[in-house]
C-alpha cells in the first residue's frame, strides 16, 4: 500500500510539472526568455565550441566561458537528433526537466527517511512534490531542474558516505561527481567543504589522517573532471577561471544604478540580450573585456557607497528567503505579484521560512525536544549556497536547487527523532 501511495505521489509530481509547462507557454514551445542555452547549443552544433551567449548574431562564433558546458551539450544533443528549437526537442528537454525534479522527490524521501524515519520521509516528499519553486521552472531550457536533482543526489551520497566503510575509491568517485556537478552548475561549490568534511568526519570518527586522505582523494577526483574545461578556457582567454566567467557581471547587476532606483529595469538597461547598446559593447570589446569592465564598475560602485551595498545585500537576503523579489521590481507599482504563479511562489517561500524559524524555536521552549546535527548541516549548505546570490543579485529561480534540502529540514523538525543520530545504519 505504501509503495502504491508513493508511486501515486511521484505521478502527481510529474503531472504537476507537465501541467506547469502547458500552463506557462505550452508543451514543446521554446520560452521567449532564458534563451541563452538555446543559442549556445545551436551554435555549438555549428561551430563546435561553446560561444558567446550575449550576442544575438547567429554568425557569432567567439568562444565563451559564461555558460557551463554540461547542459549546453545536452541541449545540443537534443537539437542534433530532433532539430534546433523543434517541438520534439523542446518537449524532450521539458520532459527531462520534469523527470529530474520528480526524481528529486524520490531522493528527498529516501534521505529524510534515513535521517528521521518514515513519517519524515513522507512529509519531505510531499513538500518537494507540491513546491512551486521546484516545479515552476520545468518549462525553461535551463539547467535549474537537473541541478536541483544534482544537489539532492549529492546530499544522498554524503549521507551514504558518512555511514559507509572507509573506502578511498568511494571518495575519489565522490570527487568525480562533484566535478561533474560543477560543469553543470558551479553554484554549489561554495558548499563543498560542508559536504566533504561532514561525511569524512562522521565516517572516520574525526581521525585527522583519514580525513586528510579522504579530502585529498575527493579533490583529485574533482580536479580530474574540471581540468579539461579549465585548460580550454585558459587557451582561449589566457587566464584561469573556475568553470564560468560571469560573476563580475552578476556583481554589477546587483549594484548598478537601477538596483535601488528601479530593480525591474536592471536587465533591460544592463544585460546584453535585453539591451542593444550593451550588446554592441560586447561585440566591439569582446566578451571578457566587457565582463572585466563590469567588474571594475561594480567595485567602484561599492567603494563609492559601501552602506548602499550593505542595504542592497540585506534586501537581497530578504528576497532570497521570502520570495519578495517580485513585490518591489518597479517603484510605485510595488505590492503583491500580479502573476498567479509568482504569487504562489512568494506564499510558499514566505511560509517555508516562517515554518523553519518556528520549528527551530520549538526545542528552545519544549522540554525533551532537540535539533539533530543533520539539520544544522543542511542549513549550513543552504546558507552558504545563498551567499553569492545575496552579494550579487537574486531571482526566485536561484532558490530551486536548495528547496529539496529545505523540505528535508522542515520534515526533520516537524517529525523529531533521527535514526542516524542514534547510530542506526541507513536501510
Amino acid at each position: 500500500m505504501r509503495v502504491k501511495a508513493f508511486v501515486v505521489l511521484l505521478i502527481l509530481a510529474f503531472s504537476i510539472r507537465i501541467g506547469i509547462c502547458s500552463y506557462r507557454g505550452g508543451l514543446g514551445r521554446t520560452p521567449d526568455s532564458y534563451r541563452e542555452y538555446v543559442m549556445v547549443a545551436d551554435r555549438l552544433l555549428q561551430h563546435g565550441t561553446v560561444t558567446c551567449a550575449f550576442v544575438l548574431d547567429e554568425a557569432s562564433s567567439a568562444p565563451s566561458a559564461v555558460m557551463p558546458p554540461a547542459y549546453a551539450l545536452l541541449v545540443a544533443a537534443a537539437y542534433a537528433v530532433l532539430g534546433a528549437e523543434s517541438f520534439a526537442a523542446t518537449l524532450l528537454l521539458q520532459i527531462i526537466n520534469a523527470l529530474a525534479t520528480t526524481a528529486a522527490v524520490a531522493v528527498v524521501f529516501v534521505v529524510a527517511r534515513q535521517l528521521g524515519g518514515g513519517r519524515a520521509g513522507w512529509v519531505a516528499a510531499i513538500i518537494a512534490a507540491l513546491n512551486p519553486a521546484i516545479a515552476g521552472f520545468t518549462p525553461l531550457i535551463w539547467d535549474t531542474s537537473l541541478f536541483t536533482l544534482g544537489v539532492a543526489l549529492t546530499v544522498w551520497m554524503v549521507v551514504r558516505l558518512s555511514h559507509g566503510p572507509p573506502d578511498g575509491k568511494r571518495w575519489l568517485a565522490f570527487g568525480l561527481w562533484l566535478g561533474g556537478l560543477a560543469l553543470l552548475n558551479p553554484a554549489l561549490t561554495i558548499a563543498y567543504p560542508f559536504l566533504v568534511l561532514w561525511s569524512l568526519t562522521r565516517s572516520q570518527n574525526h581521525r585527522p589522517r583519514a580525513t586528510i586522505h579522504g579530502v585529498g582523494l575527493t579533490v583529485v577526483g574533482w580536479l580530474v573532471v574540471i581540468t579539461p574545461w579549465t585548460i580550454r578556457n585558459f587557451v582561449h582567454f589566457d587566464r584561469f577561471m573556475y568553470i564560468r566567467s560571469g560573476l563580475k557581471m552578476e556583481l554589477w547587476l546587483g549594484v548598478c544604478p537601477e538596483a535601488d532606483q528601479d530593480p525591474g529595469a536592471i536587465f533591460n538597461e544592463r544585460y546584453p540580450l535585453k539591451n542593444a547598446e550593451a550588446q554592441r559593447r560586447v561585440v566591439s570589446m569582446g566578451e571578457e573585456a566587457f565582463l572585466d569592465e563590469s567588474g571594475r564598475q561594480a567595485i567602484e560602485a561599492i567603494r563609492a557607497d559601501p552602506w548602499r551595498f550593505v542595504r542592497l545585500t540585506a534586501t537581497r537576503l530578504l528576497d532570497y528567503w521570502t520570495g519578495t523579489v517580485f513585490t518591489h521590481v518597479h517603484p510605485g507599482e510595488g505590492g503583491w505579484p500580479k502573476a498567479t504563479w509568482r504569487a504562489a511562489l512568494a506564499v510558499v517561500l514566505s511560509a517555508e521560512i516562517a515554518g523553519l524559524v518556528f520549528l527551530l524555536l520549538v526545542p528552545l521552549v519544549k522540554a525533551g525536544r532537540s535539533v539533530t546535527p543533520e539539520v544544522y548541516w543542511l542549513l549550513a549548505i543552504v546558507a552558504s549556497f545563498s551567499l553569492v546570490y545575496c552579494l550579487t543579485h537574486v531571482q526566485v529561480r536561484y532558490r530551486a536547487p536548495c528547496e529539496p534540502l529545505i523540505a528535508i529540514v522542515l520534515a526533520l523538525l516537524a517529525c523529531p527523532g533521527s535514526f542516524l543520530s542514534k547510530g542506526t545504519e541507513p536501510s
